[in-house]
């Protein structure tokens, strides 16, 4: 028992660090929920650890670890308690964190019916960060043809700023076939940021009709960042089309 009291700062924040994990995995989903918003160090010895080195860390704030812990939700029977939860007026307040976690189910177990229901909500709300929150993990999850994405590319096309950015984000992995039409379009006129988020997509929405495209913007492209975007996208396309000659 006496050992504990000569433990240095900083093994006392990685012991709290373990307990708040294993708080986050072990508890209640409405736990991990309100984590989610948390703001504050997850610990006294975080603050004072903070003040010691005079410096932040995105790993200093509880609602840090309960996102990742949220990411990896992948249990059926929490969906229709979470769905619950996002029509509870007691929890309207942690809205987003509530259908971040429902994405996470979404996209895990590959759940259509999960998608739609994100998407009408989405559809409701012009609240960006809440977008945000959704979109930046659903393009992880396959898309099928024959699975609505019209609300994604109605926000490619006519969204703000932030909204086509998650758009981008949101429509990877997608099988539709108008979709790299759109892109393609969208490349031609997109600032340079967008144009990378474009690539970042055709990676694996493209085919051999984007090439000429991704080619013709790779002779005009400024700085190593939209570069290395576009040298990524022609990369996976081709290796897709090799692979595909090959069967």
């Amino acid at each position: 028992m006496m050992f504990g009291l000569f433990k240095s700062l900083d093994e006392k924040v990685e012991e709290d660090r373990k307990q708040l994990i294993q708080k986050l995995k072990s508890s209640d989903i409405r736990v991990l929920i309100k984590e989610m918003g948390n703001d504050k160090p997850f610990s006294e010895n975080v603050v004072k650890k903070q003040k010691r080195d005079r410096s932040l860390s995105s790993e200093d704030w509880a609602s840090w670890y309960a996102y990742r812990i949220s990411d990896e939700l992948n249990d059926p029977s929490l969906k229709s308690e979470l769905i619950d939860l996002s029509e509870d007026p007691d929890f309207a307040n942690y809205k987003r964190y509530i259908l971040r976690c429902l994405c996470s189910l979404c996209v895990n177990n590959n759940d259509y019916q999960l998608f739609d229901f994100l998407i009408n909500q989405l559809e409701q709300t012009d609240d960006e960060d809440t977008i945000t929150s959704v979109l930046s993990r659903i393009g992880k999850l396959k898309k099928p043809s024959n699975l609505n994405i019209d609300y994604l590319k109605h926000l490619l096309k006519d969204g703000t700023y932030q909204n086509r950015i998650d758009a981008l984000s949101a429509l990877a992995n997608s099988e539709h076939s108008d979709l790299e039409d759109l892109l393609i379009q969208e490349l031609k006129t997109a600032d340079q940021h967008t144009k990378g988020m474009i690539c970042a997509t055709l990676r694996t929405t493209g085919s051999e009709k984007s090439l000429e495209v991704l080619n013709s913007e790779l002779k005009r492209a400024r700085g190593n960042d939209l570069k290395y975007f576009i040298e990524s996208a022609i990369e996976e396309i081709t290796k897709r089309m090799n692979a595909a000659n090959s069967h």
